[in-house]
């Protein structure tokens, strides 16, 4: 969906988030580091590229830093707890991207890819520089990099809801991933990232 499509209620939510951040803005004194956070199939990106039309932002997807080193019979053995810390590589968020964009030079890193032997895709991606830094993705709310986030936001969707979009999204029932990652997911947002943890909340 684009940003000019956008239903009344994420055209709100963008708004809201907006809102937010130009609040942030005015005591940041470098970079705003903002996490858009929400389980699979919650909007997260569809609402960021809406955002990025109303604020100057560079924005980071946590989907980049995949763990690329874990096997799929290592993330079945896995507690969701373990699950939803290891998932993404928070040291290459931290210092592939974040570190240098704060520092206001341009930002370097290889996307995580399924394609090759060690899960990183031989391209660069270029981030550069701006007052506002968005991570966009589940888990971008997660303690690990709390130091460095000013504003968290949470897109808040029914389960089911989710569970029928993340499908619609990728043409069929997927049951496999579901089975791997829906308690990770329900583990995230109950014992480490509860709704009350963020700073704002977007109920759609």
């Amino acid at each position: 969906m684009e940003p000019g499509q956008l239903t009344p209620a994420s055209q709100k939510a963008v708004q809201m988030i907006v809102h937010a951040i130009n609040q942030k803005l005015m005591s940041c004194d470098g970079p705003l580091v903002v996490a858009i956070d929400g389980g699979s199939g919650a909007g997260k990106s569809t609402l960021t590229a809406a955002l990025s039309s109303h604020i100057e932002a560079t924005v980071i997807h946590c989907d980049d830093f995949f763990s690329a080193t874990i096997s799929s019979s290592e993330w079945d053995a896995y507690s969701p707890e373990q699950k939803c810390r290891r998932c993404i590589d928070w040291q290459r968020v931290r210092f592939e991207v974040l570190e240098p964009l704060l520092a206001s030079k341009v930002a370097l890193y290889h996307p995580y890819s399924l394609e090759t032997r060690n899960g990183l895709a031989a391209h660069w991606v270029s981030k550069t520089p701006a007052k506002v830094l968005i991570l966009d993705g589940i888990y971008s709310a997660h303690p690990e990099i709390s130091d460095i986030v000013h504003l968290t936001v949470l897109i808040n969707v029914t389960p089911q809801a989710r569970y029928e979009r993340h499908n619609l999204r990728e043409g069929h029932d997927d049951a496999d991933w579901h089975a791997r990652w829906d308690s990770a997911e329900d583990y995230y947002f109950t014992a480490v990232r509860p709704p009350l943890s963020f700073d704002l909340v977007i109920d759609m």
